[in-house]
């Protein structure tokens, strides 16, 4: 008995000195009963509608090299890969039946001009006499028929000169513009024709890019209007860009319609193929409010903001436009001079008594 009670008092002390040992729980955290947080004062102002896409570059023009004569080629003097200049011989043709053709055109327009002489000079006498009363009315007829027969010889034949001259002329081709060869496909003792292409020549000075606009933004989007184009191939460039086609139905896939943005001044940066990011800037409007998206906050999937009346904190849901990343339009439920919390919204709620801590100016 004297036993079983030594033991239940040691049990009794060990249980007293090991809850004098253990550590107090720290009290848990709650909310200030005064949120500190940063305010603004909304005021009617210029509203821009700004947005930004993405997109492929592409160049904005590509030369087809090709010839208008059927010919055999002598000589290529482009390869891919190769900067051209406007001006750069780029191949030279077999210029030998070219040249018998343009002998024989010009063998028949020195007869055409020997029987033209001869019959403009038989119509004249003929008129002269006739107007007399020499010859008979007949005759000068057949005079005046041979005239203006010989005048449509003299015509055709000219005409075939000048598309003989013309057509030797394509053997030597230069190339019309500046740019990278990006396509070679002849080589010398080929049979080429008015429809063979040759090459392609990409001018290096234009390129546009081909990006694609949400349907809540095409109403911002007019030809000519500005963009600024940059792409993470040539980082810290901004090039200037403006638009030069816009769709007029959506893809049926996406909802999304094509825009062409053409960028005139690359400075041989940008390249084919490149991805780039393209910021469009619409059209201002005048007496619009808008807020900054720092005073947007998700309460049950509605996006509130929060105005700062007396000291407290009310709810509300405006009706609001499409923003861009920095502010929104505002299209009603706020009115000018509204202060409106910005900050520390996690700790604000309806009713909330909110310490405004703007910094000074």
């Amino acid at each position: 008995m004297k036993n079983g009670l030594l033991r239940f008092a040691c049990l009794v002390s060990v249980s007293v000195f090991c809850a004098c040992s253990e550590t107090d729980p720290a009290p848990l955290e709650t909310a200030p009963r005064v949120v500190e947080a940063r305010t603004v004062r909304i005021e009617p102002g210029s509203w821009q509608h700004k947005f930004k896409t993405y997109g492929l570059v592409t160049p904005a023009e590509e030369f087809e090299i090709g010839v208008e004569v059927n010919a055999t080629v002598k000589e290529v003097l482009f390869r891919e890969g190769q900067a051209v200049q406007a001006g750069d011989i780029l191949l030279r043709l077999d210029d030998r039946k070219l040249r018998l053709r343009l002998d024989a055109a010009m063998a028949s327009l020195e007869e055409a001009r020997a029987q033209h002489d001869q019959a403009t000079s038989t119509y004249e006498r003929n008129r002269a006499i006739y107007e007399s009363g020499v010859i008979s009315e007949q005759a000068f007829r057949q005079s005046e028929s041979q005239f203006k027969s010989s005048q449509a010889i003299l015509r055709r034949a000219t005409s075939n000169y000048d598309l003989a001259r013309q057509d030797l002329s394509q053997a030597e081709l230069r190339s019309p513009v500046s740019g990278v060869v990006t396509r070679r496909e002849t080589e010398p003792g080929q049979n080429v024709s008015a429809a063979s292409r040759l090459g392609v020549i990409q001018v290096m000075d234009a390129f546009r890019v081909e990006t694609f606009v949400s349907q809540k933004d095409i109403n911002h989007i007019a030809i000519g209007m500005p963009a600024t184009v940059t792409s993470p191939g040539v980082p810290g460039q901004v090039f200037a860009g403006r638009v030069d086609q816009v769709a007029s139905s959506a893809e049926p896939a996406t909802g999304n319609f094509e825009v062409g943005v053409m960028v005139e001044d690359a400075g041989g940066l940008l390249r084919d193929g490149m991805s780039a990011m393209v910021e469009f800037s619409g059209s201002e409007q005048e007496n619009m409010l808008a807020v900054p998206r720092a005073a947007l906050v998700d309460r049950g999937r509605r996006l509130v903001m929060y105005r700062l009346e007396n000291g407290v904190a009310h709810r509300v849901e405006p009706a609001l436009g499409v923003g861009n990343a920095e502010s929104v339009p505002v299209l009603s439920g706020l009115e000018a001079g509204d202060e409106i919390i910005v900050s520390h919204l996690n700790l604000v709620s309806d009713g909330q008594s909110v310490q405004r801590i703007n910094p000074e100016g």
